[in-house]
């Protein structure tokens, strides 16, 4: 008889537990802390969507061997070896050499090396970059400045072009304004 009274009093008091249990559990499922269906739902809808993307990116990836992987990567190391100075002093070098190379006159450059926020400097930062922003205003014929703004995109040290503004000078001279982002390596 007392086993029987035990086991009741065990059971009675699981059964409390869960009752407890449930409880709280209803009450986080409709309070503010869940959320609502709909928010739970408009959470599982872009979630999925995100699951999906991502699975879209990665496709192309898929089959490929570590041999081809290998060469990747070497290819990608080359190329940040060949393009990226490590001295911030480089830039300025490799952008007068391609001014002198056409008969270009630099007229004014301003080079900043500033961190700030956008994701592009946190990417390069990522990859052990350092984004320098130039500034810089040219004049010259406008044969010379075609040569020039060509040959700047294919020299050695990587220049990536944001804007170009093109304005007549004087004795039929072009006058080019040019915003331009270099990177060298973090450190420089």
């Amino acid at each position: 008889m007392a086993d029987l009274r035990n086991t009741k009093k065990q059971i009675f008091t699981a059964l409390i537990a869960m009752g407890f249990l449930s409880l709280v559990s209803l009450v986080v499922l409709f309070s503010p802390l869940a959320g609502s269906a709909a928010s739970r739902d408009a959470e599982r809808a872009q979630l999925a969507n995100d699951l999906r993307e991502k699975t879209r990116e990665v496709v192309p990836l898929r089959g490929i061997d570590d041999k081809k992987m290998v060469e990747v990567r070497g290819q990608i190391n080359e190329f940040y070896a060949n393009r990226f100075p490590s001295l911030q002093s480089s830039v300025s070098e490799a952008l007068g050499k391609v001014a002198a190379a056409h008969s270009v006159k630099i007229d004014i450059a301003k080079y900043e090396s500033k961190a700030d926020d956008k994701k592009e400097t946190k990417d390069a930062q990522a990859v052990g970059l350092s984004r320098v922003q130039i500034e810089a205003s040219f004049s010259g014929s406008y044969q010379n400045m075609m040569h020039f703004v060509n040959d700047l995109e294919r020299t050695k040290t990587f220049f990536l072009v944001d804007s170009v503004n093109v304005g007549e000078a004087q004795g039929g001279d072009v006058k080019l304004q040019m915003k331009l982002e270099a990177y060298v390596k973090a450190g420089a």
